[in-house]
């Protein structure tokens, strides 16, 4: 992907319904001005980016695949409540039906009066997400939702992810093995937002391990995302000038994986 399919910056990329729609977020050089795009692959190849039919109004980015439901998990500024004034990031979903995208719905159960946003969710249905609520320890810290017999039980991930840094976007493993996550301004990373992994470990989560200079760079590393076959990672690299998807060889990476 790169700023002439679409005319702007691009972040956050995933694949839908077995890697034949592509959908990303587009922005201006000002991070503002957030839209969702989608590219459809044909026999041919893949279609020229069009804009999702739901999008275009308000600030819409952080989309990922939401594989128990065939959906669209994805952040909005978007009233929860009618009227036509953006409020604080909240996390949606939109649907499709087979043939067309649906209205999106807020997860009510999730969202709060803070900025809940950048989600990414397990095979099983737990979601996993960035909030700036109050009782954090950081500017953003992660949670997980997972669904039970009363709703969604949400709670802080424990072990040694959340600091005192903001962790702002994460993207779990379908199977919650590992996630990797953004956060900003760590001494052990390159500067801006970097990329991290860290590993479920029971009931906690493992100290995170910085994905070292094939992916970071002075720039701002986030959106994550790691193909179904474990291959690639793919992730945006937003600098000064642009944004743009990236993808390395994520067999590759120096990474400690557990014994």
């Amino acid at each position: 992907l790169s700023e002439s399919n679409v005319g702007a910056n691009v972040s956050w990329a995933t694949f839908i319904f077995e890697k034949t729609r592509l959908v990303f977020g587009t922005h201006n050089e000002s991070w503002t001005n957030h839209t969702l795009f989608e590219s459809v692959q044909t026999a041919s190849g893949w279609s020229t980016p069009t804009l999702l039919p739901f999008s275009g109004q308000f600030n819409d980015r952080g989309v990922r695949f939401y594989p128990a439901l065939d959906a669209l998990l994805f952040s909005s500024d978007r009233p929860v409540v009618g009227g036509s004034i953006p409020g604080d990031f909240n996390l949606w979903i939109a649907m499709h039906d087979g043939q067309e995208w649906l209205a999106p719905e807020a997860l009510k159960a999730l969202n709060t009066d803070a900025d809940d946003m950048h989600g990414s969710v397990s095979e099983s249905g737990t979601i996993y997400f960035a909030s700036d609520r109050e009782g954090g320890m950081g500017q953003f810290d992660l949670y997980r939702a997972k669904l039970g017999m009363d709703g969604y039980e949400v709670e802080a991930l424990s072990g040694e992810v959340n600091s005192d840094y903001s962790e702002f976007d994460v993207y779990v493993d379908g199977l919650e093995r590992y996630i990797i996550f953004s956060r900003a301004d760590d001494p052990m990373g390159m500067g801006g937002d970097d990329l991290f992994i860290s590993f479920n470990d029971g009931d906690d989560w493992s100290a995170p391990q910085h994905l070292g200079p094939e992916v970071n760079t002075a720039n701002l590393e986030y959106g994550a995302e790691v193909s179904r076959d474990g291959r690639l990672l793919y992730y945006t690299s937003h600098g000064d000038e642009k944004a743009d998807i990236l993808s390395v060889l994520f067999t590759s990476l120096q990474i400690e994986w557990p014994q």
